[in-house]
C-alpha cells in the first residue's frame, strides 16, 4: 500500500468514526412538548398480542399519542408482565426538556418503577413533574415496532401512538392509568405501540 492510499484509508477511518460519534451522541431536545392526546374508547375494543408464553388478551381503554424525550430507559425480561412488554421509557414533556429546568431533574427506573429527584430550589414543583413526565410500559404492535423501541434511546425526542390498554392476564388485570395527574401504584400508562417516530 503506498502512501497516498494509506492517507486515502488514514481518511475513510477518520470520517466512519466521525459518523459513528454521531450516532452516538444524542443532543438533548429543548422545547416545549404539548400534553399528550387521549380519547377513551366508549366500548373498550378487545385483541389478542403474542406473547413469550402464549396469546394474551388486551383490552382497549383509550386512543393515545404521547410525545417526550426519553429521560431513562428499562428493558425487563424475566418479570411477569415481559411476556409482553419488554421496555419501560420514563418520559418528559411540557417544560422540562428547558435547559435550565432540566438539569435539577434526575430520572431513574427499576422494578417497573420511575422516580424523580429534584433539589428545593427546583424552577418547577414536584405536582410539575409527576403532571408532565410518565414511566410508560410498552406492548409493541410487531416486530417493526420492537425494533423501533430497542433502538430508541435516552435524549431521544420520540412520539408513540397507539392505545392504552388493560392486559387481561390469566393472574389478575395489568390496567393502564388514564390520568396524567395521579401519582404512585397504578399511575403508570400502559401502551400498545402501533406507531413509533423518532423526531430528533
Amino acid at each position: 500500500m503506498n502512501k497516498f492510499e494509506k492517507f486515502l484509508l488514514a481518511g475513510f477511518l477518520l470520517v466512519a468514526l466521525l459518523f459513528a460519534e454521531s450516532l452516538l451522541s444524542v443532543q438533548p431536545y429543548q422545547g416545549n412538548i404539548p400534553d399528550p392526546v387521549q380519547i377513551n374508547l366508549v366500548e373498550p375494543e378487545t385483541i389478542t398480542v403474542k406473547g413469550k408464553n402464549g396469546e394474551v388478551e388486551l383490552s382497549l381503554l383509550a386512543e393515545y399519542s404521547v410525545a417526550g424525550v426519553i429521560k431513562s430507559k428499562k428493558k425487563y425480561s424475566s418479570d411477569y408482565p415481559s411476556q409482553v412488554s419488554v421496555y419501560d421509557f420514563a418520559l418528559a414533556w411540557g417544560d422540562l426538556n428547558m435547559k435550565e429546568i432540566d438539569k435539577h431533574i434526575k430520572y431513574s427506573q427499576s422494578g417497573r418503577w420511575y422516580r424523580y429527584l429534584f433539589p428545593y430550589d427546583s424552577p418547577v414543583s414536584g405536582q410539575y413533574i409527576a403532571n408532565h413526565s410518565a414511566n410508560v410500559h410498552l406492548i409493541h404492535k410487531n416486530e417493526e415496532i420492537l425494533k423501533k423501541l430497542k433502538r430508541s434511546r435516552k435524549n431521544h425526542y420520540v412520539r408513540l401512538e397507539g392505545y392504552l390498554v388493560s392486559v387481561n392476564f390469566q393472574n389478575g388485570p395489568w390496567r393502564s392509568s388514564l390520568s396524567r395527574t395521579d401519582t404512585g401504584n397504578g399511575a403508570c400508562e400502559i401502551m400498545y405501540v402501533t406507531n413509533v417516530k423518532i423526531i430528533n
